[in-house]
């Protein structure tokens, strides 16, 4: 077994994408959190949740960077829930979403957008929620609010 690790170190080290997924343990360090853009949202063991602000033509988008050891590739979109005494449900703005590897965080790195209203950004500002929970094809990860 020992073995094996050893072999996905290695071939991690040359550049190989599953074999970094497959020997991915070691939780999130603060200094990567403070390298990722944006405010941190919610954290998990071994990932979290980013959001910055961007308005286009009177439109106002939440920039989402979720790093975490799960590749998330999908042509369906996704949905972030706001899980808390109420509850607020975002649909991606893009239906096509896929992870890019990266060997610095030793992660994979997934950018969404979703359109907001002010009444959205009040409850998120607010911190009105205790978990966030990304939904794309049949596969969920959840979150622990920043509070």
């Amino acid at each position: 077994m020992k073995l094996l690790k050893s072999i996905d170190k290695l071939l991690a080290s040359m550049g190989s994408s599953k074999a970094a997924e497959r020997g991915h343990s070691a939780a999130i360090t603060e200094k990567i959190m403070k390298d990722v853009p944006g405010e941190l949202l919610a954290t998990s063991e071994y990932g979290g949740i980013w959001a910055g602000l961007q308005e286009l033509n009177g439109y106002v988008f939440m920039e989402v960077t979720i790093l975490n050891p799960t590749k998330i590739k999908t042509f369906t979109g996704s949905t972030l829930t706001f899980l808390g005494g109420d509850e607020l449900v975002l649909t991606s703005d893009s239906k096509e979403i896929n992870s890019e590897y990266s060997g610095a965080y030793n992660s994979w790195i997934t950018l969404m957008s979703f359109e907001i209203t002010k009444k959205n950004l009040a409850f998120i500002k607010g911190k009105k929620f205790d978990q966030i929970q990304l939904d794309f094809k049949k596969k969920s990860l959840l979150f622990d609010a920043k509070k």
